[in-house]
């Protein structure tokens, strides 16, 4: 008889903690995919996402370093962030793209590529580990 009163209530225990187990704040993780017009994806480029020109002011977003991040796009042209807080950010883009010669590949161009994009990111509370948005910003 207590076994079965021991079981029933580690039974009931185990229940209770998987029905009612903490939810935790994840803070939201940005990636930005860059790419040219025709659909190329941009190594190598500066992405920058901040919060904006109207950070500070009344009702905008918050004015946080934490906030203000810049990263380099990696081989596929994904660039990753992580932010602490929910925000509308600004994701501006800068693109150096070297072209060789025609006549002579050993002459390089370099054209300056820009890129411009508005995204919202919010803190969620949940159970899984991601958080995730994901934005395509492409350079012109």
């Amino acid at each position: 008889m207590k076994k079965k009163t021991i079981y029933g209530i580690a039974a009931l225990l185990t229940v209770a903690l998987t029905v009612f187990a903490c939810k935790k704040d994840r803070g939201p993780r940005l990636i930005v995919t860059v790419q040219e017009e025709d659909g190329t994806r941009a190594a190598e480029a500066e992405v920058h996402a901040w919060y904006g020109p109207d950070a500070g002011k009344p009702g905008s977003v918050l004015n946080d370093v934490l906030m203000n991040q810049t990263s380099y796009t990696d081989a596929s042209g994904e660039a990753v962030f992580d932010f602490k807080f929910s925000a509308v950010l600004d994701v501006d883009v800068i693109y150096y793209k070297e072209t060789p010669d025609s006549i002579n590949p050993t002459i390089i161009y370099v054209d300056t590529l820009f890129g411009h994009e508005v995204v919202k990111i919010e803190e969620v509370r949940q159970k899984s580990h991601e958080n995730n948005y994901y934005s395509t910003v492409t350079v012109k």
